[in-house]
């Protein structure tokens, strides 16, 4: 079987997951900024700017699958999954780029030239993302070394958020800086992180020979245990998605508070920083499900606390904000420990190594979700009178906007979380003694 032994060195565990902080970067301004900066400083209206983002996911997640299967059939000097990181990582960047250097085009163009840019990052971005996650099954065997290798990934991941949730605004509005200025400024960062993790990974990206032919891309569906890992982590990541959309209106239209922006997005990704640890812990201690259903259970009551925060309240906000950490952190760190379990048990009921499939058709899904959720927040803005902003200027916004994002914000999410943890409870993916009983039967074979 591949795969290191029970614990990778320090070394090979965070090289890995530094490269988590160039997609961190990538992912959090698109999803923190963008549907912002298209109705704010492009000037396209709230419904409009929610088709183009919904084109651009759509595109985006239809193209992971593919990638998945590609990168399961690659045969190369670098590996399987290094290759495709190795040749996506430059493209990804300067596209990254390009979206936030504006377009030239008159405006009834616009809305057009933001899709195809978002289009072109979204490939270039999935020929990285998935590849990278691919890559876990095989660093490690373990049950609990797989979570403590996406707890390096995550803690990493929210750095890079840190990064970007901080940085970006404040390059981007700063008297000295610009939109474009942040673009290039991010991509530049970002590249050091993905280079590492080549580097840490040399040697261990082995290429593994399935038996039994490959089958359907789709077929991953049939997996039960599948299923219900990819239930579980869609029903957190669109409300991730949809939050991340709406903390800028929450903060400008019902804090009254716009400057208050840049330290809600510090204070929950730095709760959830600091939470990581606790989460790996709790799931060593207890099962994965289990500590999941707790996360996401703790973080449907922040929220609907963060929808009750009264009117125009200012810095006492942080504290609800910070309570969020520990159900961020859960949600970023656990499906993706779940995931691998999944695709060992497969492999030993089928003979074939589909990762690339697996995950390909995960972030297909993540991506579809997060595509839907922004399309429906758009829809709910646009019908409760949200007034775009023209030439950067902000506009006065009527009661029912607010009302809108509040809800959009707290019990919506909350309903879902809820119910999500109480799935998790009771129908998890694999428990621990069920992985034992797979590693013993794997070991008889060998």
């Amino acid at each position: 079987m591949s795969g290191s032994g029970s614990r990778l060195s320090f070394g090979v565990r965070h090289g890995y997951g530094v490269a988590a902080v160039s997609l961190a970067i990538g992912n959090a301004a698109m999803m923190f900024f963008l549907f912002k900066f298209l109705t704010d400083e492009a000037g396209i209206a709230p419904f409009v700017a929610g088709n183009v983002l919904l084109v651009g996911k759509f595109w985006d997640a239809i193209t992971d699958p593919l990638v998945g299967r590609l990168s399961d059939r690659t045969r190369s000097r670098m590996g399987q999954r290094r290759a495709w990181i190795a040749g996506g990582s430059l493209p990804f960047l300067l596209f990254y780029a390009a979206v936030w250097w504006g377009l030239p085009f008159p405006t009834a163009l616009t809305a057009v030239g933001y899709g195809v840019l978002l289009i072109l990052y979204s490939t270039c971005y999935t020929a990285v993302v998935v590849p990278y996650g691919a890559l876990t099954p095989v660093l490690t065997e373990d049950y609990d070394e797989r979570t403590r290798l996406n707890g390096a990934r995550m803690a990493w991941s929210m750095i890079g958020g840190i990064i970007a949730g901080i940085g970006f605004p404040l390059i981007a509005h700063s008297d000295w800086g610009s939109w474009r200025l942040a673009g290039v400024v991010m991509a530049g960062v970002a590249l050091p992180g993905l280079l590492i993790m080549l580097w840490a990974t040399r040697g261990l990206d082995r290429q593994v020979a399935a038996t039994g032919g490959s089958g359907s891309t789709w077929s991953v569906l049939r997996n039960r245990a599948f299923r219900r890992t990819a239930g579980l982590f869609l029903a957190a990541w669109s409300i991730i998605a949809t939050l991340s959309a709406a903390v800028p209106y929450y903060v400008e239209h019902h804090l009254h508070h716009p400057g208050l922006l840049d330290a809600v997005f510090a204070a929950i990704q730095f709760a959830a920083l600091v939470a990581v640890p606790l989460v790996v812990w709790l799931a060593g201690r207890v099962e994965k499900h289990i500590a999941y259903a707790v996360g996401l259970g703790s973080w449907s009551l922040v929220l609907l606390g963060l929808s009750a925060v009264p009117e125009g309240t200012g810095w006492p906000v942080l504290i609800v904000a910070v309570l969020a950490g520990f159900g961020v952190a859960a949600a970023h760190v656990l499906p993706w420990s779940m995931l691998p379990d999944v695709i060992e048990a497969d492999k030993v009921s089928t003979g074939r190594d589909r990762a690339g499939a697996f995950y390909g058709v995960m972030t297909f899904a993540e991506k579809c979700t997060t595509a839907v959720a922004l399309w429906v927040m758009g829809v709910v803005l646009q019908l409760a009178g949200y007034v775009e902003s023209v030439a950067g200027e902000a506009a006065v916004q009527p009661d029912s906007a607010r009302v809108a994002i509040l809800v959009l914000l707290g019990p919506v999410p909350g309903v879902i979380l809820l119910l999500a943890a109480v799935a998790a409870w009771r129908w998890p993916p694999m428990t621990r003694a069920e992985h034992a009983a797979l590693v013993s039967r794997l070991r008889t074979e060998e």
